[in-house]
């Protein structure tokens, strides 16, 4: 069976700040970018969400650890479309609903 995406997966080991939505709570929890494309991200985190949960995620690179005045960190928010595991840590698909563009 043929793939068919819209946008093509990057490899990507970044950190990324989780915190669930609405932002009742002020804390983020931490996660672990595997991929990400135009379309979604796939993470990981000790914490499970469940699928269909609005996550606001803030992506942060090496790079931007080194640039951050000049790179800001990707923001966005998704919903969890998937979560795999029984056990921490879960692999969490989502889909950007909105990435903050300047």
């Amino acid at each position: 069976m043929e793939e068919r995406r819209e946008f093509t997966r990057l490899p990507a080991e970044t950190e990324v700040h989780i915190r669930l939505c609405p932002k009742q709570k002020k804390t983020t929890q931490p996660g672990m970018g595997k991929n990400i494309s135009g379309g979604g991200i796939l993470l990981s985190s000790d914490q499970r969400i469940e699928p269909g949960a609005l996550i606001d995620l803030e992506v942060i690179t090496p790079m931007h650890r080194s640039f951050t005045h000049v790179f800001k960190p990707l923001q966005a928010r998704a919903r969890v479309i998937r979560v795999e595991g029984e056990s921490p840590p879960f692999d969490i698909a989502a889909a950007f609903i909105e990435v903050e563009r300047d």
